[in-house]
Order: C-alpha cells, then sequence, then structure tokens
C-alpha cells in the first residue's frame, strides 16, 4: 500500500505524463531537457545497459497505469504513437481512460502524440502491401477515427509521417506541426584531424539483423577495402548475426572491428572519432525505418551519413549532401556509396551548420505539453 501511495503523489506533483511501451536510453537522456513530466513505462529496451533511470520515470503494469491516470492531476497525458499497431489497443483504452477520468472530474485533458511512423497504410494492412481497395478504404475510415478519438495534438517528426498521417480521413484537421528529428547544433569544438587516416573511419550502429543490412555491409565492404585499403569499419551491436559478423572482422583485424554491444555513451565517443555512418536500413514485413537513431547520433556528431531511402528522413538527408541510395538497389549501390563518402566526406562543420539549435524532439515536446490548445491556423498547416 505504500508504494501504492508514493506513486500516486508522485504523479499529482506533474502537469504531464508520458507513455512509453519500451524505454530507451535516449529517451532518459533527452528528459533532461523536456517539459517535468511522470513517464510511466511497460517495458525496457536492449540499448538501455545501465543506464540511471531517475525517480520520475516508474515501469508500470497496463492496471497501474490505468490507476494512476484515473487519480492523477496532470492535465496533458503523451501517448504512444498512434499507428504503432502492436501497442494500439492499449492506446485505446489509455487515452479513453485518461478522458473518462477527466469528465468524471469535470477537468479538462489533453491527449497528445509524437508521430514518426513511416510508411504506406497498405503496408500496414498487409506485410506484402496487396490490398483490395474496398479495404484500403475502410481502413483510412477507421484508422482516422481512431486517431481522431486518441489524439488532440500533433507533432510529426518526419515529412514522411505527417504525409502518412493527412491519408487517414479527417486527420488533417487535428493541430499539428512538422517539426523533423534532428539533434540540435552541437556547441562542442569540431576535431581538429584532417589526415586521410582520421577521414577513412566508417561506423554501422544497430541490430544486427536483414531490417538493419548488416549483411548488405559486410558484403559491400570487401569492395571497400580494394578501392581504399585505409579504411576501417566499426560494428557495434548485438543480435542474430552477432557471431558471424564476429568472426567476420576478425578475418581482417586492421579494417575491421567488432566491438559488440556497448553502452550508450560510449557509443556516441565511437561515432564521434568516425567520418561516415552507414545504415542500409531494409524493410521486414510491415516495418520500415522510421529515423534510425544511430542517424540521428551521427549527425550530432558531424558525421557523414550513408543510408537508403527507407528512413523518415532520406529528404532532408539527400537534400543536405549525404548519401540516400534506393533500398532497391542496396547491393548494387552500397560499395560506391560508401567508397565516395569515405573519399570525399562533408565537412563537419558545414554537417553542424545544418542542424537547429534546439533538439527536434526538443522542441516537439515543448509545443505539445502546453496545455492550451492552439488556435492559429499555423499550427494545423505546418
Amino acid at each position: 500500500m505504500k508504494s501504492e501511495r508514493a506513486s500516486v503523489d508522485m504523479s499529482s506533483s506533474y502537469s504531464s505524463i508520458r507513455i512509453r511501451p519500451e524505454l530507451r536510453a535516449a529517451q532518459v537522456e533527452r528528459a533532461r531537457r523536456m517539459t517535468p513530466a511522470l513517464t510511466l513505462y511497460f517495458d525496457e529496451k536492449y540499448d538501455l545497459g545501465k543506464t540511471v533511470i531517475p525517480s520520475s520515470f516508474r515501469k508500470v503494469s497496463l492496471f497501474e497505469c490505468i490507476r494512476i491516470l484515473a487519480s492523477t492531476e496532470a492535465d496533458v497525458l503523451e501517448i504512444p504513437e498512434p499507428l504503432w499497431l502492436r501497442f494500439a489497443a492499449k492506446n485505446l483504452l489509455l487515452s479513453g481512460a485518461w478522458k473518462l477520468f477527466g469528465l468524471m472530474g469535470r477537468r479538462r485533458r489533453i491527449s497528445v502524440a509524437y508521430a514518426i511512423e513511416n510508411n504506406d497504410l497498405r503496408n500496414l494492412i498487409s506485410p506484402t502491401g496487396a490490398c483490395h481497395p474496398l479495404v484500403e478504404r475502410a481502413a483510412r475510415a477507421a484508422a482516422g477515427l481512431f486517431v481522431r478519438l486518441t489524439v488532440d495534438r500533433f507533432v510529426f517528426g518526419s515529412a514522411a509521417s505527417k504525409v502518412l498521417y493527412h491519408s487517414l480521413d479527417g486527420v488533417s484537421k487535428i493541430p499539428h506541426r512538422l517539426i523533423e528529428e534532428l539533434p540540435a547544433r552541437s556547441t562542442r569544438p569540431v576535431p581538429l584531424d584532417s589526415t586521410a587516416e582520421s577521414r577513412l573511419r566508417a561506423i554501422f550502429v544497430g541490430e544486427l539483423d536483414d531490417r538493419k543490412g548488416i549483411l548488405d555491409l559486410t558484403e559491400a565492404w570487401t569492395s571497400v577495402e580494394r578501392a581504399v585499403p585505409q579504411a576501417s569499419l566499426t560494428v557495434v551491436g548485438g543480435g542474430k548475426y552477432a557471431t558471424a559478423v564476429s568472426q567476420w572482422c576478425a578475418e581482417m583485424p586492421d579494417s575491421r572491428t567488432y566491438a559488440g554491444f556497448v553502452q550508450h555513451d560510449e557509443t556516441a565517443r565511437i561515432i564521434s572519432a568516425s567520418d561516415v555512418l552507414v545504415a542500409p536500413s531494409r524493410r521486414a514485413g510491415r516495418w520500415r525505418e522510421q529515423i534510425g537513431l544511430p542517424i540521428v547520433e551521427g549527425l550530432s556528431a558531424g558525421v557523414t551519413i550513408v543510408t537508403t531511402d527507407e528512413t523518415g528522413l532520406a529528404t532532408w538527408l539527400r537534400d543536405n549532401g549525404h548519401v540516400v541510395i534506393s533500398e532497391k538497389s542496396v547491393r548494387r549501390d552500397l560499395p560506391a556509396a560508401i567508397i565516395g563518402a569515405l573519399k570525399t566526406p562533408l565537412g563537419r562543420e558545414s554537417v553542424l551548420a545544418t542542424l537547429p539549435e534546439t533538439p527536434g524532439r526538443v522542441a516537439s515536446d515543448s509545443w505539445l505539453h502546453t496545455l492550451v490548445l492552439p488556435t492559429s491556423s499555423e499550427d494545423r498547416k505546418s
């Protein structure tokens, strides 16, 4: 009973609540710059590692979460992405409970969401993308109704996400903004080492599985080694192909390093010591790369990005000089893309100059967690 009373007391001291289905290290770190809020989460992602979790974060069951929503004095609830299909039923339950308890207490409450889903509705309906027009039409109407019932305010973290949500019936009428999920312009000094050796370091960070394209990278890297003997590759992450990648790196230790899983802070350090970050994401069933946390972290370090057109930031990256290749031609185009980026990377200062002063996710949070709903048409157009 004591722990239950403590959690209720904690919830009453915040005007906002965030729900995180799976807590990540980056979410903990970003929270320090965001609107003070109680964060309720159900599970933990592998990259959380030894991250110190603040007292404002609480791991809960679904029942505990509903109980807190019933008793809290908070006015703003940030729910998970509405089109995260695996969480959709819980989203409907939690947002419904949030509004019901608000009506019972005669209190004004709003629910908000940050959206980065980067897909086509047909692909969300069927992994193959095959969908009868009548089924698609019904899905657009049903999904639009679901979103309108659960969300009072949106921020889209990519232009691709905005296109997806606005294809749903009536969703474009919800107050919204487009604030792309870019890191802030760093104020740290740019590394002064500009020798050829320092410009030829590539890095891969992520799950070692098919959807992240690790096998495409290992295949392409043999061509890179022949064309650019000074090049070196560091692979960070674990997963399905961890053993195979470790053995592959051991074959050429001078140009390949397998770091395995490392803590988030150490990953950031390794990325900062690199010049090219390779993220050759591929589609896998209903999954498509939304943003790509390694891409964001690479940009924050002034690193040149080599990726596919699967990320929601593909247009922004291409417009700002990074290398974006078609997912359909990864095996053919990836070697040349990496070689070109290694030989002529973007200058770190020029990469950093393209970034905003405030991280996109932090700017989005500030707008989302303002209680007063916008009335300006500017907030409806973004």
